[in-house]
Formats: C-alpha cells, structure tokens, sequence
C-alpha cells in the first residue's frame, strides 16, 4: 500500500529491466520529442526540463525528477540527458539542444553530462561514442570518461555485418564486445582497431563493413558491398554477392 501511495503522485511510470521504475509528473502529452540528426549530430528536443526521475521498486525515490528524457539503461548505470541551449519559438521558451553523460544507479555522475550526443556501442555498457560541444568531431570513451579513440573523426560506428541487420528488420544492434570499429572522415571509412589503439585502415573507402576481426568488406555501394579484405586490404576474394 505504500509503494502505490507513494506512486500515485508521478503521471507516468516506466519499468526499467533492473526492476527500478522512472518516473515523472509531467503527463503524456509533456513528453519531449526527440529528432535525432545522424549526419549533423545535433539532436533538436521540444519540451521542459525537469521531467524525469528514478523510484525503487518500493516506490522510494532514487534521483528526483530532473533529467529531460527517461533513462537509457546501460548495464549498471543509465545514459542521461539535461537541456543545454533554448530557443523561444511561438513565444515560448523551449529545449533546442541537450548535453548527454552517464550516472550509476544511485545518481552519482561517472561521464560528465556535457556531451552533444552520446550513444552506447556495445551491450556491456563500456563504451561510447560522444560527440565533442565545440569541434563537433566524434571520439570514444569507456564508462570511467576514459578517452578510447581520440576526437578526430566526423563519425564512429561499432558496424555489423549488413545482412544480419536485414534479417533483423535493419534495427539496431549493439555487439558483445567491439574490437574494431569504423570511422569516417570526407564521407569516407576506415577502421580504428581499439586493442592496438591506432587506424588499421585510414578513412577512404566510400562503403565499408566490418564481418569479422581483420575481415572487412568494401564496395561502390552497400547494396553491392562485392569485396573482401583483410586489415592489411589484401583481397581475399571478389563479387561475395553472386
């Protein structure tokens, strides 16, 4: 009975998978909505800050309701977004872009909340790839704010092999555990090897995905991505599409 009492005062409640509950008093039609730009980085948001929070599975509350968006759950912590710019449109004042970073489960910060955009790129939660506020470049960092892969780079992708996205209605898919993962400079691809912290392949291929460790296939196009190479881009055989 006093878990309901204390739940009846949040307008929405979302049960997370490690059966805490985000909460927030704002009702549906308060909810931000959310654009995300792939190209540009820059994710445009239209509602109010101070939305959401975090309550136990008692209904005791976590962290106070102040985050914008729900939590995203990664492993032991959640991915968090604040607004960070407005906007008056219509003659109201509105969240145009948010800063991203990462707590644990009891609200303490581990990435600072400050990045343009931020993503989870594998499924254990260990790294991310962020986008810098002022150079607009994408690096890597682990969940300890370590830096992985330096801010160099337009964008960064931990890449699946495209048929197993087709089979899986093209949705998105994090691996276990990342290893190699493309980068992308002029609109062109390399690969950037995180054991051996360096470029294995420099940004120049117009279509690129990794299929395996040291195995990668390229293309004109990713309908006809018809050659595999190794990381040294020896050919290893030709038209893997007939």
């Amino acid at each position: 009975m006093k878990k309901e009492k204390r739940m009846q005062k949040y307008e929405q409640i979302y049960k997370l998978d490690d059966g805490n509950f985000n909460v927030s008093k704002k009702n549906n039609d308060e909810v931000a909505k959310v654009e995300y730009y792939a190209h540009t980085n820059i994710d445009e948001v239209y509602g109010e800050e101070g939305k959401w929070g975090l309550v136990d599975k008692l209904g005791k509350l976590i962290i106070r309701p102040k985050y914008i968006y729900p939590f995203i759950e990664c492993r032991d912590n959640y991915q968090v977004m604040l607004p960070y710019d407005y906007k008056k449109i219509n003659g109201q004042k509105k969240v145009l872009t948010l800063k991203h970073g990462l707590i644990d489960k009891k609200g303490k910060i581990i990435i600072p909340i400050k990045y343009l955009y931020m993503e989870a790129m594998d499924n254990t939660g260990t790294y991310f790839r962020v986008v810098d506020r002022k150079t607009y470049k994408s690096g890597v960092i682990d969940k300890n704010n370590k830096i992985v892969i330096p801010f160099n780079y337009e964008f960064i992708q931990a890449s699946p092999d495209p048929e197993l996205m087709i089979k899986l209605k093209n949705r998105d898919i994090y691996p276990d555990k990342i290893v190699q993962v493309k980068i992308c400079n002029n609109d062109l691809y390399g690969i950037y090897d995180l054991k051996l912290k360096k470029e294995i392949i420099k940004p120049k291929y117009k279509c690129l995905e990794i299929v395996a460790y040291n195995k990668f296939k390229i293309g004109a196009d990713y309908e006809s991505l018809n050659t595999l190479i190794n990381e040294k881009e020896e050919i290893i055989s030709y038209n893997l599409n007939r």
